[in-house]
């Protein structure tokens, strides 16, 4: 199975954009429709930055260890330090908390957005190639060990407190989506290392984002058909 991933990945890297843009796509449709509901825009936001990152693992597969690829590649951590936040308004949102909370959690969003783009700025970053993909990966000799420890942190504990609301509304409302989309990022993100092949921990993770971007379109898709 493993080496059946391996042999595909330069074609999944081109599945998965389609997917992103797809459903990029669909969730703009879906703000459009009623602008006054917010969670679409922020879910298009973060599958814009999923999308973006897929894109560049994608043109890996052609543009080699270049100085074109390192270039484009620094704006992957940027987009993923100032977009994974949103999560934390997005449960907010979906849990309908009153206005003070809201404000709240949106001064914070900011605060966390500006420091992962910062983060995200900083990083070295070396090339690394597997399975046919060249990536540009933090270089953790030469980076600040703040920003890879903030990066690693805006991945994880937003996911964990998309799970926890989720659960939540779940016990609530009887909606689900919501943890399913954390459940599915987190699952897939610990694959690696617990299977010890970290080498596949950037493939592994992004079919849970796939999930993921699954579970938000769902989720939105209902919230407005209830609306």
């Amino acid at each position: 199975m493993i080496n059946l991933l391996v042999a595909a990945a330069p074609v999944l890297l081109w599945l998965m954009v389609g997917f992103y843009t797809v459903f990029f796509i669909a969730l703009l449709k879906l703000f459009q429709k009623n602008t006054s509901h917010k969670i679409p825009l922020m879910m298009a936001a973060i599958t814009f930055g999923l999308l973006y990152d897929a894109f560049i693992l994608a043109l890996g597969t052609f543009l080699g260890d270049s100085p074109l690829l390192k270039t484009l590649s620094y704006p992957r951590y940027i987009l993923h330090g100032c977009l994974i936040p949103l999560m934390l308004v997005i449960c907010v949102e979906a849990l309908e908390a009153n206005k003070t909370i809201v404000r709240a959690v949106g001064v914070i969003t900011a605060v966390l957005m500006i420091a992962g783009a910062v983060a995200g700025c900083k990083v070295s970053l070396k090339a690394l190639d597997f399975a046919g993909v060249t990536r540009f990966v933090t270089d953790n000799d030469k980076s600040p060990k703040w920003a890879g420890m903030l990066l690693n942190l805006l991945s994880i504990v937003p996911t964990l407190i998309l799970i926890v609301c989720g659960i939540v509304l779940w016990k609530k409302k009887g909606k689900k989506e919501l943890t399913l989309s954390g459940l599915l990022m987190f699952v897939f993100s610990a694959i690696a290392p617990a299977t010890g092949a970290m080498e596949m921990n950037f493939l592994f993770s992004m079919f849970g984002e796939v999930g993921m971007v699954l579970y938000f379109w769902l989720f939105a898709k209902k919230e407005q058909i209830e609306e």
